[in-house]
């Protein structure tokens, strides 16, 4: 009866450690992939909402975390999500909800191919801004 205990526990603890690990690659996966638009998001004014009385006006893939998502013809925003799309950059439509005619950071989520990825954090852009980020991309 000992030795099934103990093969119990040293199965619980291999299954434990092969968890941690994978946990852990993971983590250092998501951070070691950090996405250049994170870094030049710093430089425009982090905003709480967007002003959006319908759907967005146009919409344009950054990277698997951003998008900047056109609330009119003279309006950008990026958009951070705040985990990876991999179907984002294939994406034919996208969806966004919002609540009465503003879409939250924290609160609403970008929609790829039926699954939801929360907003994680929205920044005014200039016209220009948003043009030079999407060229270098």
């Amino acid at each position: 009866m000992s030795k099934s205990i103990v093969g119990r526990l040293a199965t619980l603890g291999a299954v434990a450690g092969l968890t941690l690990a994978a946990g852990t690659g993971f983590a250092a996966s998501a951070s070691a992939s950090a996405p250049a638009a994170s870094q030049a998001a710093a430089n425009f004014e982090r905003v709480d909402s967007i002003p959006m009385l319908t759907r967005p006006h146009s919409w344009q893939v950054i990277d698997d975390h951003t998008v900047i998502v056109w609330a009119t013809a003279f309006d950008p925003y990026l958009v951070e999500l705040a985990f990876k799309s991999p179907d984002l950059r294939f994406a034919q439509v996208i969806g966004i909800t919002q609540v009465g005619s503003r879409v939250y950071a924290k609160f609403d989520a970008v929609k790829v191919g039926g699954f939801r990825y929360p907003i994680d954090s929205i920044y005014k852009m200039t016209r220009e801004e948003a043009r030079n980020l999407v060229r270098r991309t």
